[in-house]
């Protein structure tokens, strides 16, 4: 890599903002600095090659599998991280009183830049158990040594001051690496012990492909098909949620002249699809479609006429249908024009004057990640990154898939279904975490339930 290049770039900038633009706009792999790359010699411990500390720090760091540095503060510097191969998270702390809380989390990829302002507690992890992760550092002003930085250790509630002899923010160095080691010097509060929520925003840079977003999302599914039925039944707020909109669909039902076919498309375990039809009373053939291998197991374990299939391929028809469920799965759908072919592919599958129940998540919805998501997108300038204003990607604090999901305006979605030629029998507002299954006000509140009708 040419440091001189660097050189002449630099000196007239060290501004945050404008060292940012130009960390962003590199593009930078593992051959580019193979020769460059440092050997890593003790496990679980990375390994640095400053190039230059002129006019700032610019640093390779090699991280093994499952490497990560310590909780560390950034007092008195500032920076930027680019991945120029593997998988980096950067977790993000915050400490008040004596307490030490997890923040967030943001998973960068190959060409991903983390943003390090002044006063940041973070770590930088490599989550992969079997590929190593390099990253470049861009620091100001440069730190000629890690003198002074000061170490939380989470497992330990330890906090270390490192002096001049450091070589890496972390706790693996040896302890006359320290000027200080103090016991018991926090309490410490994972995300899990904060939110006392199931699942986290886990935003990922640069937002991946569409198709690798539907291969995140089949594998998540995957990873919760035997259990999904559980824990959507025991899971309060959801079932009563979940339950109303099935009933809403099931009345429905009950008024049209003639059902004898209906699709539910992202069906899933099957249990809702069956729960729809046994509540409305009619007799009709049910079918469904899955991208999860393992949810449509499930689904044929309950004699559902089931297959693999995404709504997005050719739906090669060969009977069209009185009605299409696409419950709870429409967001999961990674960008605009994708919503656009799932929506001409089930007009295409409807019978004239048939029906579409479809549920999205509000992102207006005060209650739920809409509003987050809107934080989390001004604040790690998502847009830089591919992003829509509305997307979210999300992890179960207990899983290893992450997946994707989309949160609607009403006008967002309404635009969306008239452009394929439908018209809104009805919408609904339904609470999802408040109020859950009650039929609310909006456009503010609740989770957004639409019927639509193929005009004839």
């Amino acid at each position: 890599m040419s440091i001189q290049l660097f050189h002449k770039i630099l000196r007239p900038l060290l501004n945050y903002e404008q060292l940012g633009s130009l960390v962003r706009s590199l593009q930078i792999n593992r051959q580019d600095i193979a020769e460059d790359i440092p050997p890593i010699n003790t496990k679980g411990k990375y390994a640095r090659h400053i190039y230059t500390l002129d006019p700032l720090e610019i640093a390779l760091l090699h991280w093994p599998p499952g490497a990560e540095s310590a909780v560390h503060h950034h007092k008195g510097f500032w920076g930027y991280v680019y991945v120029v191969d593997g998988i980096c998270d950067n977790v993000v702390y915050k400490e008040e009183g004596g307490v030490l809380s997890e923040h967030s989390v943001l998973r960068a990829m190959a060409g991903g830049v983390l943003n390090e302002p002044d006063d940041t507690i973070h770590k930088i992890c490599n989550p992969s158990s079997e590929e190593s992760l390099l990253t470049l550092h861009f620091y100001f002003p440069p730190l000629s040594n890690l003198d002074g930085l000061t170490l939380f250790d989470t497992k330990t509630k330890r906090k270390g001051i490192l002096n001049e002899k450091a070589e890496s923010a972390s706790f693996l160095e040896n302890p006359s690496h320290f000027h200080s080691l103090e016991k018991d010097a926090f309490i410490f509060k994972p995300f899990e012990k904060t939110s006392n929520k199931s699942h986290r925003i886990y935003p990922i840079i640069p937002k991946p492909n569409d198709e690798i977003i539907t291969k995140m999302i089949a594998s998540y599914y995957d990873e919760q098909a035997h259990e999904y039925d559980h824990f959507d039944t025991q899971h309060e707020s959801r079932n009563r949620y979940t339950e109303r909109i099935n009933q809403l669909i099931a009345d429905d039902l009950k008024h049209k002249s003639e059902v004898s076919e209906v699709l539910s498309i992202a069906c899933g375990t099957g249990r809702r699809a069956l729960s729809i039809k046994e509540q409305s009373g009619l007799d009709y053939n049910v079918y469904g479609m899955d991208i999860s291998s393992e949810m449509i197991a499930c689904a044929k374990e309950k004699g559902l006429k089931v297959r693999v299939a995404n709504i997005l391929e050719d739906p090669k028809i060969h009977h069209k249908f009185d009605a299409i469920t696409y419950l709870y799965a429409f967001g999961h759908l990674s960008s605009r024009e994708q919503r656009r072919t799932a929506l001409r592919h089930i007009y295409a599958m409807l019978n004239e004057g048939g029906k579409l129940y479809l549920d999205v998540f509000n992102a207006q919805d005060e209650t739920e990640w809409g509003p987050k998501a809107k934080k989390r997108f001004d604040q790690d300038e998502l847009a830089l990154w591919g992003y829509e204003q509305g997307d979210v990607f999300y992890k179960k604090l207990d899983g290893q898939s992450v997946a994707y999901l989309h949160y609607f305006s009403s006008a967002e979605i309404k635009a969306l279904l008239e452009e394929a030629g439908f018209l809104i029998d009805e919408i609904k507002y339904i609470g999802y975490v408040n109020r859950a299954g009650e039929c609310l006000k909006g456009p503010f509140e609740g989770s957004i339930f639409i019927q639509a009708v193929k005009m004839t």
